[in-house]
């Protein structure tokens, strides 16, 4: 029995055995034939490049990554082992081509029928040699000027001082450096990144110090604070009053004047105190001067008395003299504030006091004015404001547009069905370019008519200063009242019903901010606004004579046009 259960145990064994051999001879022919077959255009499994994991990659693929590996390696710059710039490879114009690391076989045939080798190959013939360096003058000429300049010499930077929390810190000096550029340039052509350790560049160079170093400065610092102490006191109005020392620092300022450190006291950093404790303290309300005039001319002046406030600039000027150690004591300065001025005006209903309305407007509020006012009957008054000042016609250009349209009308040379723009005919953009002020059918009849004829025919009438010719079209308020005068009066244009036309459709005109706002009369006008401009001319119904106004601004409003225009409106029914 025992001997049976031996012979079985031994036949067992051999069968383990021949299992073994047969499974790895098995597995190792099938090692053979994958180390056989293995791509030749891929590295081994484990292989590695300047510390970068490359397993199994394709060779195009570790190329690329290898070379953008190289141009983006720091190279750190430094003169006399203190650092001055740390730019990447590519930014100095150095690339590299790594073909040659991946073209020799990496896998030759005699290891592939080794077995294993496929595991340990990588280690044996690895990819870990220098690329092929090359360096691009271009960009390092670029980078050079750009950080470095004509000389690599490094101007010193004297120390300084500055105010942080509260207190005076020091703004440390910082060396200069004198050195031969071209040896710069010859070191950058020429250096060789790795992409583990990157490269440095040492450069020597000749230290030159600053005019003001860190001693000086702290001297300078210990001063100042020393002659502020804890507080400073000061003489407001015959009073003393303490300014704490604390709040005074904050007000320095530093600088250097010829390689000297200076200070000074920043009034905005001191207003707020200044005006907080001391503007009450020695403010005395100006009284006001009363001017009485009519038309141009002065009648009488009462005069107001002066008053004072708080002068900071001069105050922080005293304190400062009180720091240097110039005086003993420093005081709150004044200023002299001039009385209030108001005008009381009246204006004769003639020609000069309707200038004078119109100059004293004009001063007195914001924007440039021009303005002409001219009766159509009675006395037939007339001022003119700037009246041949050039501005920019905005949209009143459309009435000189209008007159030589309908000059073409009367000649037969235009129709009012003829064609002008997007299916409207001459009477639709004709209507449309006065009543909601149409720009494109102003354009497109001002380009029909042309620029010089357009010009020419206004000049001819009399409106000497207007043209279509530069890069804008230009006016004058004299101009304006020229052509509605004209047209009101029957000398332009020779039929009536061409003239009734025109200043119905004028009548219809949707914006009435301006003049017939102020007047609150009947008005014929055209209005024009672009930027800060804003223009009205206008023919006014007025009970007591109608009357042409053409006002041109810039830098006003609608509601200063109205007021003048309501000013004029009862100047003339006085």
């Amino acid at each position: 029995m025992l001997k049976r259960w031996r012979s079985y145990v031994e036949k067992r064994k051999l069968t383990n055995k021949k299992i073994i051999i047969i499974a790895g001879s098995i597995a190792l022919g099938a090692l053979l034939l994958f180390q056989i077959l293995y791509p030749s255009d891929r590295t081994l499994p484990f292989a590695s490049a300047e510390g970068l994991d490359y397993s199994s990659w394709s060779k195009s693929d570790v190329v690329n990554s290898l070379d953008d590996n190289y141009s983006s390696t720091p190279i750190a710059i430094s003169f006399n082992d203190s650092k001055f710039d740390s730019p990447l490879a590519g930014d100095i114009g150095v690339s590299t081509d790594s073909s040659s690391l991946t073209s020799k076989d990496l896998y030759p045939w005699y290891l592939r029928l080794v077995p294993t080798s496929i595991l340990w190959t990588s280690a044996v013939i690895g990819i870990d040699d220098k690329p092929i360096y090359q360096h691009d003058q271009t960009i390092l000429d670029k980078y050079i000027k750009d950080k470095i300049g004509s000389s690599c010499d490094v101007e010193p930077k004297n120390a300084s001082l500055e105010v942080k929390d509260g207190a005076i810190a020091l703004i440390p000096a910082v060396d200069g450096a004198k050195c031969d550029i071209n040896v710069v340039k010859q070191k950058l052509a020429t250096v060789e990144p790795t992409i583990r350790d990157g490269a440095d560049i040492k450069l020597a160079a000749d230290i030159t110090k600053p005019d003001i170093g860190d001693a000086i400065a702290l001297a300078f610092s210990k001063s100042i604070t020393d002659s502020i102490g804890d507080s400073i006191s000061i003489s407001v109005g015959g009073e003393s009053k303490t300014i704490p020392g604390s709040e005074v620092v904050k007000w320095l300022t530093f600088g250097v004047d010829k390689d000297k450190l200076t200070y000074n006291l920043d009034l905005e950093k001191a207003k707020t105190y200044m005006n907080d404790n001391f503007a009450s303290k020695v403010a005395v309300s100006a009284g006001t001067t009363t001017i009485s005039t009519y038309d141009f001319v002065e009648l009488s002046r009462a005069v107001g008395s002066s008053g004072r406030a708080l002068d900071i600039s001069g105050t922080l000027a005293s304190i400062k003299s009180y720091i240097d150690g110039d005086i003993s004591k420093p005081s709150v300065s004044v200023a002299t504030v001039a009385p209030k001025v108001i005008y009381k005006r009246s204006y004769s209903s003639s020609n000069t006091g309707m200038l004078a309305l119109i100059q004293n407007y004009a001063d007195a509020h914001a924007g440039t004015y021009a303005a002409n006012i001219t009766e159509l009957g009675g006395g037939f008054r007339h001022a003119s404001y700037n009246g041949n000042r050039s501005f920019v016609a905005a949209s009143t250009f459309k009435l000189y547009v209008a007159y030589s349209a309908l000059l073409r009308v009367e000649s037969g040379e235009w129709h009012w069905t003829d064609q002008i723009q997007g299916g409207r005919d001459l009477a639709k953009c004709f209507d449309d370019m006065l009543v909601v002020s149409d720009n494109d059918c102003a354009h497109a009849m001002l380009t029909k008519i042309g620029f010089t004829n357009i010009t020419n025919e206004a000049r001819a009438i009399g409106c000497s200063n207007t043209s279509f010719l530069g890069d804008n079209i230009v006016t004058t308020a004299d101009d304006l009242n020229v052509l509605l005068v004209s047209l009101y009066s029957g000398q332009i244009l020779s039929k009536q019903s061409n003239r009734d036309l025109l200043i119905n459709t004028m009548k219809q005109n949707i914006y009435r901010q301006g003049i017939p706002k102020g007047t609150g009369l009947t008005v014929a006008d055209k209005v024009g606004f672009l930027w800060a401009l804003l223009h009205d001319a206008a023919i006014v119904y007025s009970p007591t004579g109608n009357y042409v106004l053409t006002i041109m601004t810039d830098g006003a409003s609608w509601a200063n046009i109205a007021e003048l225009s309501a000013q004029l409106e009862n100047l003339r029914n006085q």
